[in-house]
């Protein structure tokens, strides 16, 4: 059985307009293959090369609460549904908790690795996130 979250959570040493900043905005600093606004609506794409292959994922952003929430559906297309994304910044006074879920997966039919491949994916990225949150740079 496909797990159908995943949930990937850190604790950033910065102010949480600062790491929404670097979230949306100031993206490329750490997420270049990643498009979009941070609008409601706005179309979203990332692009990778995996193994020579062109690779992306395209979607939605569904909610927007500036600084606090981020959501968006998105698809490759090996999935039959789109999964939904939804990262949570909650200030902690000079620090923000972030708090990243994505679900779906076992309504998308993906292969049953994918959630664990996400997991991994997304540990990266706020691994990433929270550097340049911190200290302004990769």
């Amino acid at each position: 059985m496909v797990l159908d979250s995943v949930t990937v959570a850190t604790e950033i040493d910065a102010v949480a307009e600062v790491v929404w900043r670097f979230l949306t905005v100031d993206r490329d600093a750490w997420w270049p293959e990643m498009q979009f606004d941070p609008v409601v609506g706005s179309p979203l794409l990332e692009t990778w090369i995996d193994e020579g292959e062109h690779n992306s994922a395209a979607g939605t952003v569904t909610r927007c609460e500036v600084p606090h929430l981020l959501a968006f559906s998105w698809i490759e297309a090996s999935w039959a549904q789109p999964l939904e994304v939804e990262i949570r910044l909650d200030a902690r006074g000079r620090r923000t908790a972030v708090t990243l879920t994505e679900s779906g997966f076992a309504f998308a039919q993906t292969s049953p690795s994918l959630p664990e491949e996400h997991e991994e994916g997304w540990r990266y990225h706020l691994t990433r996130l929270t550097q340049v949150s911190e200290t302004g740079s990769l």
